[in-house]
């Protein structure tokens, strides 16, 4: 280039010399004509060129222009054409040799760059014309500006079509040159590719700076950005930084771009495609052999960090990449096309080379943040490795809190040998979690594995020339609570050679299992080998092998199973094999021998047991046999066993010459027979390529229950090719019942099967199945069936006729049904009609079925249905259902869905609840939809007449995903009685009032009852029926077993209890209840135990399943009961608890809190306590009323327990008289119990007569004892009337009594309470022998806050009254006042009654 600008220099100075002397000259267009034409002639003759040049305009001593100059190449084609040239120049510079242009303009020049077969540029002969060593130039050269203006060049393909260049050529001489670039616009294109370039450049040849740069193909910008190069002109110094705006390209550019470049259709990989639009921001810089990269790729999948450097040579064939990759969220799996891989978030460094565009290494360091796997995100990863073309090593680990793996190992296939060795260790691993499988949620594994495997030779031998083993050590299994370890498992591989032939053998060796795998064989032909054999006896079905095979494989296998319970176990496997399963075989192909024996002594289902499996397989007798017994054990509680007994089973089969003879034998030895053998003899052949199987079922006789069934002679024939099965004669029969058939089955529809039914017994089938749990049919069936396309979408015309048909054991009516074939609609039209005994239709059935669109419709009406037919699938929750049935339903379905539609009216129905034991009384309809089953409002009345009204709706989905929302609300309406039972937790009889709210779903229930009990209510806590006897010191309770007690007790009493199983569905019930004075409680506290009382309160009961969690909360204050009391066992004392009494819960049901205060009242003597000597006793009257107090507090089976003496009928200082005595614990205690024992006081011992101390106390015992006996016949008759007697003797001579005393107490109704007592006395002293008490009491409100109250005492002789009786009636009213803080009251809990007497 530096001699060309010379040789220009040259000519232009030539010229400016010739301007000073020839000026004139210059301006005649004959001169200028001679001079264009001198020029152009010796450059088209030295050069072998065309040369042209129009004109040319002089301006003197500064400015020349020369217009249109054109040059060709010496192939005559256009290398370069100029429209105008222009230069300004300085003469004067001349006289210092120096040429000096101010400024040389090209205005819309054209250079044609073409290179020619051998890559020789057709501007070559002008190179090497300007670098002749013989030109010389004296001056020195320099431009101030050159200006190329619209510049258009083209190199081949390549059109710079817009280039615009400001440049400075301060020195240009023999040996130098400089340039400065002030200013560069260019935009380029490339015609086969569509591709343009466009920027601004500036600089000087030792850096260059392009500004703006963009690049585009098809009007799509490919490169954004600034471009700095330095030392261009030397290529090895050169470096480029490149500020990349956006570096852009998608598949489908690229793969245009790649197809024009390479003149053929390019396909780009898919997961090329899969990146989409992909886009680099960053820079780039570095020289030739190293470039620095710092950016980011984003693409339609993630964006990933680049910070790295590539190494390469000058040819782009060694590329090094090393540096660091790192994404926070990149899509994996659309990259790799798996839809079970997601996102991926790593950090690596990575050194990767590349030989000769060829894969040669790469190192890599990687933490893998976070990678989505089947819906799973695993954490925590490490991967450190080395990857080599023919091998790989390194280690992986993870640590997520589902999974953790070390794995370390080096997979090498570099020589001809391959080998992997690796170690594993797995922890935690819970691969349901982890989404790997959906059967077992909870399992959970833990092993460690080591792996040695060697191998070399062919890819077709490096199977059977496996050598190693594989060790699993400590396999750990938990599934839930259940464990279990195999401690070992090995496998190993071994070749050897036995008398020059090779012996494979393959072994395991586990505590599960012992197999071992050895002989003459190659594994890749095994399968030819059993193939050939098969062949021989069954060629239609089993054709040649297509693979030839020199080697013969002869090999011997055994495997040995044990302990396989406690896999089956922690797999929650249904099949359990107690025993060791063995099998034995072989397969010798040098004399064309195979044999086979297992034998399982055990295998227990979970429906049946099956024992002895003996399976027997050989190729004796040149034809293939197999033969298998077994014995079948039903369970005794399946419906089928109940009919078959434990079944012999054996079975024979043989092949030879494409004939299978096939004989099935069963046998029982029940009281109930069922026995026989089928027998069948099939012969192949091809058609149309395709087996033929013409099946013979010989004629034979079976029984079934007792009863004897003929098989008939028949011939079955199924074509593989036309999908066709035709059968001729075939027929079951006994006494009187018997099905035939005969016909085509086939796709088509113009072939069909002929079905004739005679009195066939439905129900006698349906016994032999699971369904006889559930339906049962009653009447035999006799008709006949026609069907069509069977093997496709099946048609049918059908007769059938049930005489006097049931279902459930209910009797329905005659039963007809009837299906038409409508061949132009292509369905099947159905109708059917239930006739009774009174000639009346009760139902009929009208409906279409389409079988191409796989939908039916049923329009069903009813016209008194009998309901109880329902009891079989509802007893559980409805028993006993009573009542008809009316209405219409609409059934539809469409494929696997199915609607329900209409209204059914149940009328005069009778539906009991056996958990709470109540009928109900119903009239009343439901509504179906397509939706929801829906009760609105729905009505029912308990036996008293009593209404509760139901609403709410269950709702489906194709009657699957069932929720339900129901409501009730009952107004004092029967709503339990259940009858007593010693396991029952409850039993009685409940009257309420309030609502039931039951929502939730197949899985989830929730029960929340706000109820009020009413008037008539009896109800019994059991809390004896869960617990264990235990006794205190005065009183016997028991001791509560909190781990018995569960739904099944609480809420269905009267059933026993069933085996635990695995719940399926949780259940939660919320009791909130208030307990109001009209109803009784009772709590039964022992065998005989109990306490009964009114009252009211709030309880709350809150039962949870399947975690049977039981909690009670809440106070039941007493206005009114009584409670049993046990002294020793000796006798039994009948206590009255006093108003105001309570028992508490919080929390546990059984252990409540007590805070009851009761009272024994009886009457006695005080001569027993004073003596007989006393003054005190010179009255009229000699015993008195006596309450002998107990007060119970803390918890109800360990209560402190505190008694007291009261006189209620006897002056102040009478009591204080007694308490004088009694005045010590000892002294209480003594008191207690002789007045509960023997009815009277303790006499003091320096009172004592022992004289009738013994008699009396016997009489009073033997009163006590009557009396108890008395109340225990009564109660059995009657809860209203109670009643108690007492006799005593006192005294002695003179002052001797007897006194004659009877108890009775009168409950007629709640509200009414009658007590008293009347006796006798004989005593020489007393004037009024007869005495009694009566007090009435009448409840004037339900809550008892208003009472009224007459009574009638006679005056103690103790009193200072002097009448003999008294007598009174008044008002009372009781309210509570209840102060919780001092802040409201300084007073404390006070009880206040108001009395009037009159």
């Amino acid at each position: 280039m530096k001699k060309a600008l010379i040789i220009i220099g040259i000519v232009l100075g030539s010229l400016l010399l010739l301007s000073g002397s020839c000026v004139g000259l210059l301006h005649i267009r004959g001169v200028q004509t001679f001079i264009v034409g001198k020029v152009t002639n010796v450059l088209s003759e030295q050069l072998n060129v065309d040369a042209h040049i129009v004109s040319f305009h002089y301006r003197p001593l500064s400015h020349l222009a020369i217009d249109s100059v054109y040059l060709s190449d010496q192939q005559h084609d256009t290398l370069a054409f100029i429209e105008q040239l222009q230069l300004e120049f300085a003469p004067l510079a001349l006289r210092e040799n120096r040429i000096n242009i101010q400024e040389l303009r090209l205005q819309n020049p054209y250079i044609n760059l073409q290179s020619t077969s051998d890559s020789t540029l057709n501007i070559q002969f002008l190179i090497d014309a300007f670098q002749q060593d013989s030109v010389y130039f004296p001056f020195r050269l320099n431009v101030d500006h050159l200006e190329l203006v619209q510049t258009r060049v083209r190199y081949n393909e390549l059109l710079v079509d817009q280039l615009n260049l400001a440049l400075a050529l301060p020195v240009l001489s023999n040996d130098s040159l400089d340039v400065h670039l002030h200013s560069m616009h260019l935009r380029a294109q490339v015609d086969r590719l569509d591709a343009s370039f466009e920027a601004n450049l500036n600089g000087s040849l030792d850096s260059v700076f392009a500004k703006d740069m963009q690049v585009e193909f098809r009007n799509q910008k490919l490169f954004a950005g600034d471009v700095a190069v330095y030392h261009p002109n030397q290529l090895d110094s050169l470096y480029v930084e490149a500020n990349c705006d956006d570096l852009y390209c998608n598949d489908a550019l690229l793969q245009d771009m790649l197809s024009q470049l390479q003149m053929k259709p390019v396909q780009l990989p898919k997961i090329v495609q899969n990146l989409g639009h992909v886009h680099y921001r960053g820079y780039i810089k570095g020289a030739i052999e190293r470039m620095d990269l710092r950016g980011a790729f984003t693409t339609a999948l993630g964006a990933i960090q680049v910070n790295g450097n590539v190494h390469a040579d000058t040819t782009l064939q060694d590329i090094d990449f090393c540096g660091h990759l790192s994404t926070q969220r990149f899509q994996l799996g659309r990259l790799l096309d798996q839809k079970e891989v997601g996102s991926i978030a790593f950090h690596a460094h990575v050194d990767a080379q590349l030989d000769s565009m060829q894969f040669t290494k790469c190192l890599a360091e990687a933490e893998i943040q976070n990678i989505e796997y089947q819906g799973y995100t695993y954490n925590n990863i490490r991967i450190d490795g080395e990857i080599y073309p023919e091998e790989v090593s390194g280690s992986l680990s993870i640590e997520d809190e589902n999974i953790r793996l070390s794995l370390i190992g080096l997979a090498d296939w570099s020589e001809e040998d391959t080998r992997m060795d690796f170690t594993a260790h797995i922890d935690d691993f819970q691969p349901a979690t982890l989404n790997l499988i959906e059967q077992y949620p909870a399992l959970e594994l833990g092993a460690t594995a080591y792996v040695s495997l060697y191998t070399s030779g062919a890819k077709q031998e490096l199977l059977d020339n496996l050598t190693g083993y594989v060790i699993v050590d400590t396999l750990h299994i938990q599934n839930g609570d259940i464990g279990t370890t195999m401690e070992q498992f090995k496998l190993t591989i071994d070749n050897k050679e036995e008398h020059g032939k090779p012996i494979h053998q393959l072994r395991i060796q586990s505590d599960y299992l012992t197999a071992n795998l050895s002989g003459d064989f190659r594994y890749n032909t095994l399968p030819t080998t059993i193939q050939n054999l098969l062949h021989q006896y069954v060629p239609t079905l089993v054709e040649k092998p297509k693979q030839k095979k020199k080697e013969v494989n002869n090999l011997d296998f055994y495997a040995y199973f044990r302990d396989l319970d406690s896999l089956t176990n922690v797999l929650n496997i249904d099949v359990k094999l107690p025993s060791y399963p063995t099998i034995k075989g072989y397969v010798h192909e040098s004399n064309q021998q195979v044999g086979l024996q297992a034998y399982i002594p055990h295998v227990n289902g979970k429906k049946s047991k099956i024992k002895d499996i003996t399976i027997s397989l050989d190729n004796q007798n040149e034809q293939l046999n197999m033969s298998v017994y077994l014995l079948n054990q039903l369970p005794k509680d399946n419906p089928t066993a109940a009919k078959l007994g434990d079944i012999k089973s054996t079975i024979n089969l043989s092949a030879k010459n494409d004939e299978v003879q096939l004989g099935v034998t069963l046998g029982n030895t029940d009281k109930v027979r069922n026995e026989g053998t089928i027998r069948v003899v099939s012969k192949l052949s091809q058609y149309k390529k395709l087996p033929k199987f013409d099946i013979q079922l010989l004629p034979t006789h079976i029984i079934l229950n007792d009863s004897a069934w003929s098989i008939a002679q028949s011939a079955i024939t199924f074509t593989m090719a036309d999908q066709t099965m035709d059968i001729q004669n075939f027929a079951l029969s006994t006494d009187y019942q018997s099905i035939t058939a005969n016909g085509r089955a086939s796709k088509l529809a113009t072939d069909s099967i002929d079905v004739v039914l005679n009195n066939i017994n439905l129900d006698y089938i349906l016994s032999y199945t699971p369904a006889s749990e559930s339906i049962s049919i009653m009447g035999p069936v006799t008709g006949n069936a026609r069907l069509y396309s069977v093997f496709s979408e099946l048609m049918l015309e059908a007769n059938a006729f049930i005489k006097e048909g049931g279902l459930n054991g209910v009797y329905l009516g005659d039963v007809t049904g009837k299906a038409e074939l409508d061949r132009e609609n292509q369905s099947i039209l159905i109708t059917g009609t239930i006739i009774d005994s009174t000639q009346h239709q009760v139902a009929t059935v009208q409906g279409k079925v389409i079988p191409a669109i796989k939908w039916w419709g049923l329009d069903i009406a009813c016209d008194s249905v009998d309901i109880h037919f329902i009891d079989a699938w509802t007893k559980t929750i409805i028993a006993n259902p009573q009542g008809r049935a009316y209405g219409n339903v609409k059934v539809e379905g469409l494929d696997q869905k199915v609607w329900v539609t209409g209204r059914a009216l149940a009328k005069n129905a009778q539906i009991t609840v056996p958990q709470i034991g109540v009928t109900f009384n119903v009239t009343d309809s439901i509504f179906l939809d397509s939706t929801a089953i829906r009760f609105p409002d729905v009505k029912a009345y308990d036996q008293y007449g009593n209404l509760g009204v139901f609403s709410g709706a269950v709702y489906h989905e194709n009657f699957l995903n069932v929720t339900y929302d129901l409501r009730a609300q009952a107004n004092n309406m029967l709503v339990m009685d259940l009858p007593s039972s010693q396991q029952a937790f409850f039993y009685g009889k409940v009257f309420g009032t309030g609502d039931v709210h039951i929502y939730g779903d197949e899985k989830d229930c929730q029960i929340d009852v706000n109820a009020r009990a009413e008037a008539k209510t009896k109800f019994y806590l059991n809390i004896n029926s869960a617990s264990k006897a235990a006794t205190t010191d005065f009183i016997t309770f028991v001791q509560p077993d909190t781990s018995s007690h569960h739904l099944l007790r609480l809420l269905q009493p009267q059933q026993q209890e069933q085996p635990a199983t695995t719940p399926t569905s949780r259940m939660r019930l919320s009791l909130q209840g208030e307990v109001t004075p009209q109803a009784e409680i009772y709590i039964k506290l022992g065998a005989e135990d109990g306490l009964k009382g009114k009252g009211e309160g709030n309880l709350k009961l809150v039962y949870e399943y399947p975690s049977e969690n039981v909690q009670m909360q809440g106070a039941f204050t007493l206005q009114s009961g009584q409670f049993d009391f046990s002294l020793g066992n000796i006798v039994r004392r009948n206590f009255t608890i006093r108003e105001g009494s309570q028992i508490t819960w919080d929390g546990d049901p059984l252990t409540p809190t007590l805070d009851i205060t009761g009272f024994y009242h009886t009457t006695a003597s005080l001569r027993d306590l004073f003596g007989s000597e006393s003054s005190q006793i010179a009255t009229n009257r000699t015993s008195v009323p006596v309450n002998c107090v107990l007060h119970m507090t803390d918890q109800l089976f360990n209560p402190i327990l505190n008694f007291a003496i009261e006189l209620p009928q006897s002056d102040e200082s009478v009591q204080s008289q007694i308490n004088s005595i009694i005045n010590t614990d000892e002294m209480l205690m003594r008191q207690v119990i002789y007045l509960l024992v023997f009815n009277r006081f303790y006499t003091p011992d320096y009172l004592q007569n022992t004289q009738n101390v013994g008699l009396n106390e016997t009489y009073s015992l033997l009163s006590s004892t009557i009396t108890g006996q008395i109340n225990s016949w009564l109660s059995k008759l009657t809860d209203v009337f109670t009643m108690g007697f007492n006799f005593r003797t006192d005294g002695e001579g003179e002052t001797a009594s007897q006194e004659y005393e009877a108890n009775f107490q009168i409950h007629p109704i709640s509200q009414l309470v009658i007590n008293g007592n009347f006796g006798y006395r004989y005593n020489d002293l007393s004037n009024r022998p007869f005495f009694g008490d009566l007090d009435i009491e009448y409840l004037l409100t339900p809550n008892g806050k208003f009472r009224a109250k007459a009574f009638t005492h006679t005056v103690d002789k103790y009193s200072l009254r002097q009448a003999n009786t008294v007598q009174g009636i008044g008002f009372i009213f009781k309210h509570d006042f209840n102060w919780k803080d001092k802040k409201q009251s300084k007073a404390p809990k006070e009880r206040k009654q108001r009395k009037k007497h009159k």
